[in-house]
């Protein structure tokens, strides 16, 4: 098993939510001003309560996730919460994928085709999960290093545009369209199902993976501000805010910089993809006891690539399956009622005895 410490799960972390963070925040339900600000707040509030049954777990149960501590108990149980938690994360890399190809297709290569777009992000995930948790974690460093340049360069060369008029004042005058928004920013929350696999693989004290995530959360709310104070009321007609920012920003070295937002966000998505399916790979060789994966996770690929083309050939089953996604059950009920139940169900080690 790849091992890794609580610092680089927490920076692959990072990048993985920077992959949905460079669309709208939350989606399309996204609309400018304070309310918008607040859904997103209260999202991250619920987002770290969810990660409760994950952390538990790693103090329950140490060394353990939630399906190697079921499976002491009940081999049958772990199976069939290993097979829900993985139809979890097989919505999710869908959309993830499907996401990704509109955004090459929307932004940098206008005439690819679908079957090819979705061909080189599964195979470029499929890579990252064979090579491991490790490795992939080495990536999101590079990853992340591009982002925070992208960042610092924005900030440089817009802040001439920013403006604190922006941030005026207001009350919540949309109950519905708050609550709307707050389950879609929490959909966003993926990394939640990959800390319930994942803390197993973390050397010393998983749980302190959840204090970096406080980083990270004020990070996403840096970003949350430049768009309001550069774009302002316009925030409400564009798909990809970051990337107009970039676009705009012009800078001599860089002429402008929706080029490295465009690096930054296929590192992105890719290194998500790949830690999702390591995810899978992972569940499937703990219940099956099996170490040799690859063929599996070549078959769970080719899956995944089948399912994103259905979805992605019609607008009405990609909108309908974009309604589902928002509603965040694949992560609250993967993220954190699996793990919720194999707190309860699952079973301790059997401590060994010195001789």
């Amino acid at each position: 098993m790849n091992k890794i410490n609580s610092l680089q799960l927490a920076v692959t972390f990072i990048i993985t939510r920077l992959s949905a963070e460079m669309l709208l925040i939350p989606g399309e339900l996204i609309k400018y001003g304070p309310n918008r600000f607040y859904a997103i707040l209260f999202a991250k509030v619920i987002v770290l309560l969810l990660y409760l049954p994950a952390v538990f777990i790693t103090l329950r149960f140490k060394g353990d996730n939630f399906i190697t501590a079921t499976m002491r108990r009940s081999p049958l149980l772990a199976g069939f919460l290993g097979l829900l938690f993985t139809m979890g994360i097989t919505c999710i890399i869908a959309d993830t994928v499907i996401n990704l190809q509109l955004y090459i297709t929307d932004t940098l290569l206008h005439s690819l085709l679908l079957i090819t777009g979705v061909i080189m992000i599964i195979f470029a995930g499929f890579y990252g999960a064979y090579k491991g948790v490790s490795a992939v974690s080495r990536t999101s460093v590079f990853a992340l290093c591009f982002f925070i340049l992208l960042i610092v360069l924005i900030i440089i060369t817009m802040m001439p545009d920013m403006d604190m008029v922006y941030l005026y004042p207001s009350f919540i005058e949309d109950g519905e369209y708050f609550i709307q928004s707050m389950t879609a920013e929490v959909s966003c929350n993926s990394e939640l199902l990959m800390f319930a696999v994942l803390c197993a693989n973390v050397r010393q004290k998983p749980n302190k993976t959840l204090y970096y995530l406080l980083a990270v959360f004020v990070l996403l709310e840096v970003i949350n501000l430049i768009y309001n104070l550069v774009l302002g009321p316009f925030l409400d007609a564009l798909e990809y805010p970051l990337y107009v920012i970039s676009s705009l920003s012009d800078i001599v070295i860089f002429q402008r910089l929706d080029g490295i937002d465009a690096i930054v966000w296929l590192f992105a998505s890719i290194i998500k993809i790949s830690m999702l399916l390591v995810c899978v790979k992972q569940i499937y060789s703990t219940v099956t006891k099996k170490s040799g994966s690859t063929m599996f996770l070549a078959v769970f690929s080719l899956f995944c690539f089948g399912l994103c083309m259905i979805i992605g050939n019609d607008r009405i089953i990609y909108n309908s399956f974009q309604k589902f996604m928002n509603t965040a059950l694949p992560i609250v009920f993967s993220g954190a009622v699996i793990p919720l139940i194999a707190l309860i169900a699952g079973k301790k080690r059997k401590e060994k005895k010195d001789e």
